[in-house]
């Protein structure tokens, strides 16, 4: 049989072109349904949206269809794990099973690549680097075939790297001498003539944001990990004010111009009136209009940046430290710095005349306290609508928690999709065990973190370790930790107390481990094996009311007659509880239990409602029940088995 002549059915079939390539291939049901709808949304030219649990086999349900479909596509995720996947296993095999040559490039943002001219010019200032890790960016910047810092072996400061990367506020484009050997400006022409391309969804909606350009036209896009796909839309969208970004534009002037120290004076003393109003506002996240002191501070910032603007228009071209061989290239320095001072006002501007589409808020950055002004659309609907959508011949938005479509439909501006959630090859009611804690538990209650924690021990005991202790907050995280770090007889970790992938490799090695952690644990974590057997969640995550965006995203539904409860808050807690399921069941072998310690789930209706979207592990009503399930799932191990 061609490969690529044949039917889904008989690629996907037992005696297929993909049993033959995969070792282990066994059909399933689930995988063929995506498969059907992706190549029938492809060939018609209609949207598609796929619920595809840990299982089924999403990836290798839209590549079939991609690759047999001759098209341009772009395949955009959400995690670095997942783009190397793809590009190094999952699309080669696709290759060799279908026997089709397909031009494939992995494509990131410029702030992944080295600059040449920078590196030039950095080495050529300065005889010794700055810092040991300077000394290691020289070294391998001086043997790099890519450019890409992926290569690295360590992760650089952001002030390092900062020095190297091929930022566009930096680039002069075709003016530079390392225009035609330049990594990022390669990896765009490869991109230009590859059949698929590998982005991130950073990139992805950068792309749609600045009206494209970063990316070459494409007939399809495939978004894997779509739950994800609002967030990186609206981070997209956002612009941002800060002592960081301010000190990061400058940084960049001070490299090309001779500038007045006046300027960095004033801009400092500019940052910290502003930091000190918004200090007076307690909380690490809250609307800006809420914060009255601001105003003054955010206009003496403008006058600054106004005078900034003033002295660039006059001494553009006297002020160069560097005079470029032609006036040409002299105007566009000039340009890339005034878009760093036009953006800067500009976020100003949207921060004062923030609408009913619009929020304007205050962070407070966790790791140095830093605040940052912060302005965005809440609502990236109409946006994906009018530069996705209307103008690209299929979209496939699939994750493993996508469902409920409505919400996800809503929120992305989806107005016509055919829809699947395509069934898991897992038997949930073998292999998981769903616990719920009794009424009385409710997380609300301040004496809650007293009651959870012997539920957390005798869970943990049951299981023998092996756990994921997931937490909404990290002082409700520090909270229980602190009950129980002394109690537990097995090695245990708090998430903080090494890098993130560190902490995955500890827990990966070590036998019955007990990890206690929040937020980015939450997804994109992959523990196969009983090494993760026991899940506990701390509450329904729901989003947090008091956050500026939630807050507007409320507020618009509501003024559209809908309830935000109903139509916000559960959609998006359920999507997020599938999530912290989904760390639990990852083969056809694991077993586990999810546990989670919040009573409401039991007693209300929207609990109902949210458990009845979870895969259908058997409910058990007492812990004691695990006992009977973790001796058979014990097997031959000898931790589990004496």
């Amino acid at each position: 049989m061609n490969p690529t002549a044949g039917t889904i059915e008989q690629l996907f079939g037992a005696d297929g072109p993909l049993s033959s390539a995969l070792p282990g291939f066994e059909a399933r049901p689930g995988q063929l349904q995506m498969a059907q709808l992706v190549e029938r949304g492809i060939l018609e030219g209609i949207h598609t949206i796929v619920e595809a649990g840990t299982g089924v086999g999403k990836s290798l349900a839209y590549l079939v269809p991609a690759v047999r479909s001759g098209k341009k596509v772009v395949l955009s995720t959400g995690t670095i794990a997942l783009q190397e996947q793809l590009v190094r296993k999952d699309i080669p095999l696709v290759q060799a099973a279908l026997g089709v040559p397909v031009r494939v490039t992995l494509l990131k943002g410029r702030g992944h690549y080295l600059c040449k001219q920078k590196f030039e010019r950095l080495r050529s200032d300065r005889l010794v680097a700055s810092s040991r890790t300077m000394q290691h960016l020289w070294t391998w910047a001086a043997r790099t075939e890519t450019g890409d810092r992926a290569e690295l072996s360590f992760v650089p400061g952001s002030d390092e790297w900062e020095q190297l990367d091929a930022d566009a506020d930096d680039c002069v484009g075709e003016f530079c001498e390392h225009f035609r050997d330049c990594f990022y400006f390669k990896k765009r022409d490869e991109a230009k003539y590859a059949d698929l391309i590998v982005v991130n969804h950073a990139l992805f909606f950068l792309d749609l944001a600045v009206g494209g350009g970063l990316l070459p036209s494409y007939d399809v896009a495939v978004l894997d990990e779509a739950h994800q796909c609002e967030r990186w839309a609206t981070d997209a969208l956002t612009s941002t004010l800060s002592r960081a970004t301010l000190g990061r534009m400058m940084r960049k002037f001070h490299r090309v111009y001779d500038l007045p120290p006046a300027f960095d004076a004033r801009l400092d003393e500019g940052v910290r009136a502003l930091e000190s109003a918004l200090a007076r506002v307690p909380g690490d996240r809250y609307p800006l209009a809420a914060n009255e002191a601001a105003w003054p501070a955010l206009e003496d910032l403008r006058d600054a940046l106004y005078q900034l603007e003033n002295w660039l228009y006059a001494n553009w071209h006297s002020a160069l430290k560097k005079r470029p061989e032609n006036d040409a290239e002299a105007e566009r320095r000039r340009d890339l710095a005034m878009r760093g001072v036009t953006a800067h006002s500009a976020t100003i501007d949207r921060a004062e005349t923030a609408s009913d589409r619009a929020i304007a808020w205050i962070e407070r950055g966790e790791s140095d306290g830093r605040y940052s002004v912060n302005c965005a659309p809440h609502d990236v609907a109409d946006f994906l609508r009018a530069t996705l959508f209307a103008h690209t011949q299929s979209v496939v938005l699939t994750s493993a928690t996508i469902a409920p479509f409505p919400f996800l439909r809503r929120s992305l501006g989806v107005d016509d999709a055919e829809e699947l959630v395509a069934p898991s090859p897992f038997d949930f009611k073998r292999q998981a065990r769903l616990f719920v804690a009794p009424p009385k538990l409710n997380p609300k209650s301040p004496d809650f973190a007293r009651h959870a924690a012997p539920l957390v021990e005798e869970c943990l005991d049951r299981s023998r370790g092996r756990a994921f202790v997931l937490f909404t907050s990290y002082a409700r995280l520090r909270e229980v930790y602190a009950l129980l770090r002394e109690r537990l007889a097995f090695p245990v970790r708090l998430q903080g107390e090494l890098p993130r992938t560190q902490l995955l490799e500890w827990f990966r090695r070590t036998p019955n481990a007990v990890l206690f952690a929040t937020g980015t644990f939450w997804e994109g974590i992959d523990v196969v094996g009983e090494a993760l057997s026991c899940v506990i969640i701390d509450r329904l995550p729901f989003p947090t009311p008091s956050d500026p965006l939630v807050m507007a995203r409320i507020r618009a539904l509501e003024a559209r007659g809908l309830d935000g409860f109903e139509h916000y808050m559960i959609p998006a807690a359920t999507v997020r509880l599938k999530q912290g399921f989904g760390r639990l069941i990852r083969s056809t072998t694991d077993r586990g239990v999810v546990a989670l310690l919040d009573g409401r789930a039991a007693s209300t209706w929207y609990g109902a409602t949210i458990l009845s979207a979870l895969p259908p592990a058997r409910r058990i009503e007492h812990l004691d029940e695990l006992g009977e399930f973790f001796r058979i799932s014990a097997g031959d191990d000898p931790l589990l088995g004496r």
